[in-house]
């Protein structure tokens, strides 16, 4: 059986020495940022919800081989280095020393794969991501690839206009569309949930190999542009382009409807996306009331820009009701 990794992404947005030094980073390059909001507050918060996913992974997939937390000279208060499964890797060990200080994700993740003793085959988490129930190798790979968790919705390629590319992420995944159709012919119209990913280290080596110039490019961007490169939409997209693996639709359970107490219609629905910057508080507490019912495989909580500070309560609520014991990887 081959081992799997989980690798989260953190930062402690909140931290007054993370937030000093890189307004100190700001003011030594003055139009560095284009955009105000991939410098947002909701951007970098930390509402510790990397305890209970740490603690969704503890639960729920104790098959997990080792946990590499990505970080930029932080670790949470909380966390319990000495276990044997937790690995802090600093932005320093996988970056080019040029390239610091970073507060990109895009570029952050076209780093992963230089990660010492990472196994091939892992699953990519942000700290918002979460485990809903029991799950096994299999809910991730099929035959030993990466299932590539989609939706329903198809964007062709002229279906992209400036009312689908509204911020940095939908232009970086753009970008890695455009990317795979100029090399292959193939455009990919299908999307990706924003949900944990599984990955494999050799296929993102093989990608920031084959597409050097652009990795380069992306890698050295402190903050999200416009022209980045999404390596995670890249992965998937170049493994439907040479059939290493197919999209793999998996549906939403999208609120407490009373359809989904009859068992077949809400077969399949193992995913629950939450935006808390759209979405207002009844509705978020509706997703919350059909997680606890029906227990998904999988669920987001995605913070944004512009989220209050009573969204962020109802988030912590939920989750210390729905993990409340503490994990082996806490003090």
């Amino acid at each position: 059986m081959n081992k799997i990794d989980v690798v989260y992404t953190w930062v402690d947005g909140n931290d007054p020495n993370w937030l000093n030094k890189k307004q100190l980073f700001i003011n030594d390059n003055p139009g560095l940022i284009k955009n105000k909001k991939v410098n947002s507050r909701g951007r970098f918060f930390d509402n510790n919800e990397i305890k209970f996913s740490l603690r969704s992974v503890g639960k729920y997939a104790p098959w997990i081989n080792n946990i590499f937390l990505v970080t930029d000279n932080q670790i949470p208060e909380w966390l319990n280095t000495n276990h044997p499964k937790i690995n802090i890797i600093d932005h320093q060990e996988i970056f080019n020393k040029e390239n610091l200080p970073c507060y990109n994700s895009n570029a952050i993740e076209m780093n992963l794969h230089k990660i010492k003793k990472l196994e091939n085959q892992f699953l990519s988490f942000n700290d918002d991501f979460f485990i809903g129930k029991e799950s096994c190798i299999d809910d991730f790979f099929v035959n030993g690839k990466p299932k590539l968790f989609c939706g329903k919705k198809i964007n062709e390629i002229d279906s992209f206009n400036s009312s689908v590319l509204v911020n940095e992420y939908q232009y970086a995944n753009y970008n890695a569309r455009l990317m795979i159709y100029n090399k292959y012919g193939y455009f990919p119209s299908f999307n990706l949930r924003h949900g944990i990913k599984p990955l494999e280290k050799n296929i993102l080596k093989e990608l920031g190999e084959i597409f050097l110039e652009e990795f380069k490019a992306t890698q050295k961007n402190h903050f999200r542009t416009k022209k980045d490169i999404w390596i995670i939409g890249l992965y998937a997209f170049y493994m439907v382009a040479n059939n290493l693996s197919k999209p793999y639709y998996i549906k939403p359970l999208r609120k407490d409807l009373m359809r989904y107490k009859i068992k077949y219609l809400r077969k399949g629905r193992e995913y629950t996306y939450i935006s808390l910057n759209q979405l207002d508080s009844k509705k978020i507490k509706s997703k919350f009331s059909a997680i606890k019912k029906y227990k998904p495989l999988m669920f987001c909580i995605n913070d944004g820009p512009n989220v209050s500070d009573n969204k962020r309560t109802l988030v912590k609520d939920f989750l210390e009701q729905y993990f409340p014991d503490k994990s082996v990887f806490e003090k």
